[in-house]
């Protein structure tokens, strides 16, 4: 039964991302250089992951605890389109734009991990 419920909530994770990404790149005339939907879909997946694991793991079942964590973050966030985007980055030569996407990818998903998380002391 855990199979089904990790399926479902990589299937819904997956629409969500991709829902994401049309509705970013709704907003941009041109194709944009900053890959602002994958950031986005990045941390808010760290921070489903963060509470799902952190503040609410005791009024979960085992079911949604999966369905959550490795189910929908899993196909919500995408480390292979971020490993892409930034390959891409570095064959334009955008050295400033992949470097704020890298820290900012990584340094907002550990501050929100970090938020989320009952044993952080500030």
């Amino acid at each position: 039964m855990t199979w089904l419920w990790v399926f479902l909530g990589g299937g819904l994770g997956s629409v969500a991302r991709f829902g994401l990404s049309k509705l970013v790149l709704s907003f941009y005339k041109e194709s944009p250089m900053f890959p602002l939907s994958t950031l986005i879909s990045n941390v808010l997946a760290t921070a489903i992951l963060a509470i799902v694991l952190f503040q609410v793991p005791d009024r979960l079942s085992d079911h949604q605890r999966y369905f959550w964590s490795v189910g929908f973050c899993g196909g919500f966030s995408t480390f292979s389109t971020f490993s892409l985007e930034n390959w891409l980055l570095i064959d334009q030569k955008a050295w400033l734009v992949l470097a704020l996407n890298l820290i900012l990818s990584l340094g907002l998903g550990l501050l929100v991990m970090a938020l989320f998380s009952k044993n952080f002391s500030g």
